[in-house]
């Protein structure tokens, strides 16, 4: 403290002895002098706390960015988890589920009897050892052999042969076939319900799924077809890997609803692809009959953590990126890296010392997962439940900005860590510094001409002008002078620089200011109104006409019944109507913007809209068909768009109606009469996408519009009013009605049997 003391003592001395030097230095020197103590002294703190905060600012914003994506990820991922779980444990209790799987193993058994030919084992020899060994030999390291995967069971020699040998689809595509020419009982059954359960994989986006006998531990049933199928889990050639692994957990925990999740491991049946399993007892009743697993691949996890390789579009720049690690610390998920540029990937990983064949490895699989190891600070503390962010070393050595979180999954213990290179992240503080040095060379010799010219120019005139222009609110200047005359005068006292800038700057600060706000205030004035009132009406109105209640007798109006929205409002996540509702209402202005259409208001369900109001038109009446018209076709674009099920129904009518100004304080512009009762009662009464007109429309219109006769409605006053209808001809839509039933979905297929379309 003494010292500080100390320090601010001589700085106040240094001070005083600096201002005594001055008081004997002229104005123009002290000008100058000062402007440049002042200017550096200010480039110099600014810098720094600009530098300082900047990079704080910086570093915390890119902290919650990447803690942002980490979070909205990790919830993706949870829930496409919990959302299989939820899948698994309805098929596990579903009645079809447990009746397919004791069909299946019914006429499974029975195949233990049948003889196989020799010429049956030699097809399937040559199957593997032609498509299966050659490919997976790409995959895997050392050269595998037929003795190590060869069928010995009649049962799986009998299945092999007709579902994969013998099966005329290519490798990949051995699913397609339904029901070989066998005549055997379980080709029927797999008839009857492999439809289901492949439209099942397809549409869940399993990569596989099995129906297996939880006692002897046969894989009874698959859908892809590949070499698993009528393989033993027990004592098969598979008997180690992680299906079997998942089939043993759910044996031993045979209780309803316990699903069973094993961790991604290589399976040699599909290739050495990494692939997951989860698992579940199938129950009829309070009996188990067998279990079903589902096989996962990464392609659904990387999808998310890439968000399709849009990283750049999620705020992510060039380096930033989200992938997950499992508990031997090895990836879960594909890298950025890899992806975009393999070539600096590999050379990343030799330089981190990565073992030779693990590199070889990941280039043969073109992917990292279970491959590449991640033992970093951040991994490790995400592996030990922890969540934090922090400026550590990544997986490449270089410093990174890292969040990490541990995944809430049941069965895995696996780590979420988004980051971003430091040397990225902090690209705008080092161009940040290099325009501060820049800019503070530039200021110091801008200033130092700036202080020798003001000095020279603006010295003389301060006090006259002080003098003379110091209430200038109340004294105005002398005729033929302004303000841009002032620095010609030339004046004899000195140093009132700062008075002058602050009565100058302030005045002008102040003109333009209340200039502005007056010219704002009167456009929002102007665009308020024009939203409740149409133009003309505004004008009358500001003119100072309060009483406007017009009888128009030429008006075509049209009123558009928007259907489904009272349905859509009780929806949970109702944010995708409200953005439909608002895109369609939008779309609906601009197409009376087209037409010259004016919208008079829309509320709740109901928009209405009038042709020749405030504008008279001759042709009214066919600008506000067009419109309807036009509006009828954009119903289908926002249902796509927003997932939405809305229609529209309108009435349009012309006729006389009775406008007016309502109100003091608030005001509304309104129409009443007949012609918007009948506009209303069509819409209400029409064909969902339909446009409902009177005779009064089809007259004033004839053969321009195809008008269809329809029935007749009845009216609030109980009066009988024929009507035509005017349905939607775009020319998608007619190409929609022809070719409707030429095709057809496979579960919605005419020529599929009655029991696969069940």
């Amino acid at each position: 403290m003494p010292g500080k003391i100390c320090l601010l003592v001589d700085l106040s001395l240094i001070v005083e002895l600096a201002m005594l030097g001055l008081k004997h230095l002229s104005i123009k020197s002290k000008l100058q002098i000062m402007l440049l103590i002042v200017s550096l002294g200010s480039i110099v703190v600014v810098a720094y706390l600009s530098l300082s905060k900047a990079q704080q600012i910086l570093t915390q914003r890119i902290f919650a960015q990447l803690t942002s994506v980490r979070t909205a990820k990790a919830d993706q991922i949870e829930t496409y988890f919990h959302t299989l779980r939820h899948q698994l444990e309805t098929l596990s209790e579903s009645r079809m589920v447990a009746t397919a799987m004791q069909d299946f193993n019914r006429d499974y058994q029975k195949l233990n009897d049948q003889k196989i030919p020799p010429v049956w084992d030699r097809a399937i020899e040559s199957y593997y050892n032609q498509e299966f060994l050659p490919r997976l030999s790409k995959h895997i390291d050392g050269t595998p052999i037929f003795a190590t995967y060869r069928p010995t069971s009649p049962e799986s020699r009998f299945l092999q042969y007709q579902y994969i040998a013998h099966n005329p689809n290519p490798v990949g595509e051995k699913d397609d076939l339904l029901q070989p020419k066998d005549g055997s009982n379980y080709s029927k059954v797999h008839a009857l319900y492999h439809p289901f359960f492949r439209n099942l994989v397809q549409r869940l986006g399993y990569e596989d799924l099995f129906l297996i006998d939880a006692e002897t531990g046969d894989v009874i049933y698959s859908v892809k077809k590949e070499t698993d199928f009528a393989s033993n889990l027990y004592t098969g050639p598979y008997r180690d890997s992680n299906l079997a692994a998942v089939v043993k957990e759910v044996r031993n925990n045979p209780d309803r609803g316990a699903i069973q999740l094993v961790d991604f491991q290589f399976y040699r049946p599909s290739y050495n692809a990494p692939a997951a399993f989860m698992a579940a007892s199938i129950f009829d009743g309070t009996r188990r009959v067998g279990i079903l697993v589902v096989q996962l691949s990464s392609d659904t996890i990387n999808q998310i953590l890439t968000g399709n390789q849009q990283w750049k579009q999620q705020g992510l720049g060039e380096t930033g990126e989200t992938y997950i690690v499992g508990d031997d610390f090895r990836l879960r998920s594909v890298l950025r890296l890899l992806i975009e540029q393999p070539s600096a990937y590999f050379n990343a990983l030799r330089r981190e010392g990565v073992s030779p064949e693990t590199i070889q490895s990941i280039q043969r699989l073109n992917s990292s997962l279970l491959l590449q190891p991640i033992e970093t600070v951040a991994a490790q503390a995400a592996l030990q439940g922890k969540t934090g962010t922090q400026i550590l070393p990544g997986y490449r050595g270089s410093l990174v900005l890292a969040s990490y979180a541990p995944l809430n999954i049941r069965g895995v213990n696996w780590g979420i860590i988004s980051e971003m290179a430091l040397s990225e992240a902090f690209a705008p503080i080092n161009a940040l510094q290099q325009y501060l040095l820049l800019s503070a060379i530039i200021m110091i010799l801008l200033v130092t001409l700036f202080a020798a010219i003001a000095a020279q120019r603006f010295v003389r005139p301060i006090d006259l002008m002080v003098q003379r222009y110091g209430n200038c609110g109340a004294d105005p200047l002398p005729d033929g002078e302004d303000v841009s005359s002032l620095s010609e005068l030339k004046f004899g006292s000195q140093d009132e620089l700062s008075e002058l800038a602050q009565i100058c700057n302030g005045m002008v600060v102040q003109i333009h200011q209340k200039t502005a706000a007056i010219a704002e205030k009167e456009k929002e004035n102007e665009t308020l109104l024009l939203n409740i009132l149409p133009r003309p009406v505004m004008e009358r109105w500001r003119k100072g006409e309060k009483q406007i209640i017009d009888q128009v007798q030429q008006v075509t109006v049209i009123v558009v019944q928007i259907v489904g929205l009272e349905r859509a409002m009780t929806q949970p996540d109702n944010q995708m109507m409200a953005e439909g509702l608002n895109e369609l209402i939008t779309l609906l202005d601009k197409k009376a913007d087209k037409f010259d259409v004016e919208r008079l208001n829309c509320f709740g369900d109901r928009y209405v809209a009038v042709c020749g109001l405030t504008k008279p038109r001759l042709d009214h009446v066919k600008r506000g068909v067009d419109f309807a018209q036009d509006g009828l076709q954009l119903i289908k674009e926002v249902n796509q768009k927003y997932s939405l099920n809305l229609n529209l129904r309108m009435g349009i009518h012309t006729g006389a109606v009775t406008a007016a100004l309502i109100g003091q304080k608030k005001v509304c512009y309104d129409i009443w009469g007949e012609t918007v009762s009948i506009a209303t009662q069509l819409a209400q009464q029409a064909e969902t996408d339909t446009l409902r007109a009177t005779a009064n429309i089809c007259d004033s219109v004839p053969d321009l519009f195809p008008f269809e006769p329809d029935k007749a409605i009845v009216l609030a006053d109980r009066r009988t009013l024929p009507t035509w209808v005017l349905r939607k001809t775009g020319i998608r839509d007619l190409i929609s009605e022809l070719t409707w039933g030429l095709s057809f979905d496979d579960e919605d297929s005419p020529n599929r049997p009655e029991e696969e379309r069940l």
